[in-house]
């Protein structure tokens, strides 16, 4: 049932056929036994919908795509036909094939890189939750086992150029103390910082330049400042009103604004509002860098087979090079050349013709090329795509020449070409001094 979709229906519409497998609720579908391309949730059932996408997105089909018939949530991927459904499904199970992994054992990072690289450009949903800490949660990582610091994966992620953010849905202020997003803003006096603020009317006598409340100049039958005693008729002449428009009842301070504070409800801090960290919620999606990532770990296989040509691992290689330059500057009989060989497309070669011919097109380079060695050459990789290659008593050029030639004959009859790229190192004539193993593999 790898090619059918299982539709969750009341009873079965109209559609029929080995594609569709009906299932009335999970239990149903449990005991079918079935392997399915993605899953759609009939309107007759949209009262179990969302325990359904659960369930789904907790069981060994997390990955697979979900579609609704009438409403959809963060954990679906929107509403669709039938019909439209199932192609989707089929398109998604056709990518992940092309990945080669194993969507049972992969770790948590890489579930999620999986789960949003097969959905193309879809992104991931902030879910607003009263309850949580920082008020937004993105639903899919609790199921996906990185429920626990969330918002520190999310934030390692996003630093590595793994997600990016697509759409910009809420702006919060966070404690500085503790990071919590539950904060109310209380006015105070900005004077003595009492909350016993009132808005009030004020006066300013313009005999003595008094400035009080209006009530302190009120007396039997009109005005008069409390402090030089000079009657107020005409306001104006006698007195005017200023902006003053609040009085605290501690330090009797007249103010125009009020200070605010933000008091955190999580820890009970109080802070400025404008000291308060500033974090801006997205959608996430899977940047160009994590999908090329995600391509680079299915190839890790591919390029294993360069490990049966004279492989030793890299902190041996390294100490090997460091001993012959040593070595030659005592002894100048003793020369040797350093290649590295950098293959600079093999995300677009795995795309293009996919990871078994990938991986069969470098096992005839690393064939080809383990007839090229001595005994006495050895070679490492530094990362998945760069290839050392230690020549003692060897002559860079002749070597290098044979290399490209080999490169030749190992290219795809059609399509994108393999793009290798070559560095050379020769000593003595290229050593610097006080050079070392590393010294010269970083300058290459």
């Amino acid at each position: 049932m790898n090619n059918a979709i299982v539709v969750f229906a009341a009873i079965p519409n109209q559609e029929t056929g080995p594609d569709y497998l009906y299932a009335s609720d999970w239990q149903d579908f449990i005991s079918k036994n079935a392997e399915p391309c993605g899953f759609w949730i009939a309107s007759s059932l949209v009262k179990d919908a969302s325990d359904l996408v659960r369930k789904i997105r907790s069981s060994p089909w997390w990955d697979r795509l979900v579609f609704t018939e009438v409403q959809t949530n963060a954990l679906t991927d929107g509403i669709l036909q039938v019909k439209d459904a199932l192609q989707r499904g089929l398109k998604a199970e056709a990518t992940k094939a092309s990945l080669k992994l194993d969507p049972s054992s992969i770790d948590q990072v890489e579930k999620l890189m999986l789960y949003l690289y097969i959905r193309g450009e879809y992104e991931l949903i902030p879910e607003l939750q009263p309850e949580a800490k920082s008020l937004y949660t993105y639903p899919l990582l609790s199921l996906l086992g990185m429920e626990k610091d969330a918002e520190n994966w999310l934030a390692t992620l996003s630093r590595r150029g793994i997600l990016e953010p697509a759409r910009l849905v809420d702006r919060l202020r966070l404690c500085l103390h503790c990071g919590s997003a539950h904060l109310y803003f209380v006015d105070i006096c900005p004077n003595c910082s009492s909350i016993e603020i009132k808005a009030t009317s004020s006066l300013h006598c313009f005999a003595c330049g008094h400035v009080a409340r209006e009530s302190e100049f009120e007396v039997e039958g009109g005005m008069i400042c409390p402090k030089c005693q000079a009657t107020l008729r005409h306001i104006g002449v006698d007195y005017d009103r200023p902006m003053a428009q609040y009085a605290c009842g501690a330090c009797h301070h007249l103010f125009v604004e009020p200070s605010v504070v933000a008091r955190c409800l999580q820890c009970g801090s109080k802070d400025n509002p404008e000291k308060l960290d500033v974090v801006e919620i997205h959608t996430l999606k899977l940047s160009s860098h994590g999908r090329e990532m995600l391509r680079m770990k299915q190839i890790h296989e591919s390029f294993s087979a360069l490990e049966n040509a004279n492989y030793i691992v890299t902190p041996f290689f390294r100490q090997m090079v460091s001993w012959a330059v040593v070595t030659q500057e005592r002894h100048n009989e003793l020369f040797f050349s350093l290649i590295l060989v950098q293959f600079l497309n093999p995300g677009e070669i795995v795309d293009s013709f996919g990871a078994t011919h990938a991986y069969l097109m470098l096992d005839e380079f690393a064939r080809r090329l383990r007839e090229m060695l001595r005994a006495s050459d050895v070679t490492t990789r530094t990362t998945e795509e760069k290839l050392w290659i230690f020549l003692p008593f060897t002559h860079p050029e002749g070597f290098a020449a044979r290399l490209k030639k080999l490169v030749e004959e190992v290219q795809p009859d059609r399509g994108i070409r393999l793009e290798i790229d070559f560095s050379v190192f020769y000593s003595p004539r290229d050593c610097r001094k006080g050079d070392t193993a590393d010294l010269i593999m970083q300058r290459m």
